[in-house]
């Protein structure tokens, strides 16, 4: 499975979509071919996930490359 380390650390992203971009980024350069489509999907599903999230107070982007149930939360400032 991928390590959590494949998503770029989330210092400076300050926005769900910010931090989605990064997401796809890393899915772009890490991801082999096969698993792509998958990664993209997650990354975009993550984002709409975050954005939904922050709108009620929860300011965090999960990590879509983690284990579910081990997943890395990234600090969200804004919601777009």
């Amino acid at each position: 499975m991928l390590a959590a380390a494949m998503l770029p650390r989330a210092a400076d992203a300050k926005s769900c979509s910010r931090q989605g971009e990064e997401c796809r980024s890393s899915a772009r350069t890490r991801v082999s071919a096969r698993y792509f489509d998958t990664y993209i999907n997650r990354c975009n599903a993550e984002t709409n996930a975050c954005i939904a999230r922050c709108k009620t107070g929860i300011k965090v982007f999960v990590d879509v490359f983690d284990s579910p149930g081990s997943a890395q939360q990234y600090p969200i400032d804004e919601c777009r």
